[in-house]
């Protein structure tokens, strides 16, 4: 598998993270569109079967890397109390800088680094459901927020978002036309009055800063995933619980909702014995009440470091 990055300037707010199980099944659901049902059961079940076309990492801000999660733990000269403000300091930093990530990752100790806490902005918008009898608003407990995400533009100096994706050869024309495609259409929540609209700046090139290197015992994921049976264990991780909703013609099945889903926050890290595959998770089964087939997508798109502690 060789290592892209696709750039993408979105248009508006959008009301869905960029996450990468998200946008995994948004390209789904292009694929059957544009190919029918067969084709993407036959895809999805290389997946389970631990053979995946592409991996991918969740939506970045700019350039920037999420900071790994050890980054606070490591060792400096001497135990003082310096040192333990400066380890307090660092457990609030969520993203660094690609010179900083590149140092952190070979194992660097002694970093200073920029707070880029700001890089989304969210906020709340107030929104009326209408009646659908008399069809129009202010009806009794018709008032509901929607929370809303942009990047902080001024903050960063950049418009847009850095995805990652590590792709078999022979599938990186499809894979550029599927984004393609879900540009068109719009992504998550509320498209259909403009939410999530995007462009694609510029081709999927090429990227060869994450690549192994000698002294490497572990790796950093960019992306949440959900780790298989075989997959490291030791390491460093926050988690989060995944609230999941069938997408396409499957939202009018009478249950929308997936089963809760417990997933690890990027930025996990860990050890590994051995060789340092390109990646780890897995695909989840069994996650509708109403349509068996369905899967979510939990791989980790992964960069390997030397985890100095």
């Amino acid at each position: 598998m060789k290592t892209y990055r696709l750039k993408i300037k979105p248009h508006s707010s959008f009301l869905t993270p960029w996450q990468a199980d998200t946008i995994f099944g948004s390209l789904c659901w292009i694929l059957s569109w544009r190919e029918g049902a067969d084709v993407l059961t036959q895809f999805l079940q290389e997946y389970k079967n631990g053979n995946p076309f592409f991996v991918l990492s969740d939506g970045l801000p700019g350039d920037l890397l999420p900071a790994p999660l050890h980054m606070s733990l490591r060792k400096s000269k001497g135990d003082n109390i310096e040192e333990y403000k400066k380890a307090k300091e660092l457990k609030k930093v969520s993203w660094l800088s690609p010179e900083t990530f590149e140092s952190v990752r070979r194992g660097g100790i002694e970093v200073e680094v920029q707070n880029f806490s700001k890089s989304f902005r969210i906020f709340t918008t107030l929104h009326s459901s209408i009646n659908r009898n008399t069809g129009t608003t202010g009806d009794e407990g018709s008032l509901f927020e929607l929370e809303e995400f942009a990047i902080e533009a001024k903050e960063l100096k950049t418009d847009t978002l850095s995805i990652y994706l590590k792709i078999k050869d022979g599938w990186e024309e499809k894979i550029a036309s599927l984004f393609k495609d879900l540009s068109l259409i719009g992504y998550g929540k509320k498209r259909s009055v403009g939410k999530g609209s995007f462009e694609i700046v510029g081709a999927l090139e090429p990227f060869n800063k994450f690549d192994n290197f000698g002294g490497a015992n572990g790796f950093v994921t960019l992306s949440n995933f959900v780790p298989a049976k075989v997959d490291p264990t030791e390491g460093f991780y926050k988690t989060m619980v995944k609230y999941g909703k069938l997408g396409g013609e499957f939202t009018s099945s009478g249950n929308p909702f997936k089963k809760p889903i417990i997933m690890l926050n990027a930025g996990s890290v860990f050890y590994v014995k051995g060789d340092i595959k390109p990646f780890y998770g897995r695909i989840v089964e069994g996650v509708s009440p109403v349509k068996p087939e369905v899967v979510h997508y939990g791989y980790a798109f992964i960069v390997p470091v030397n985890i100095a502690i």
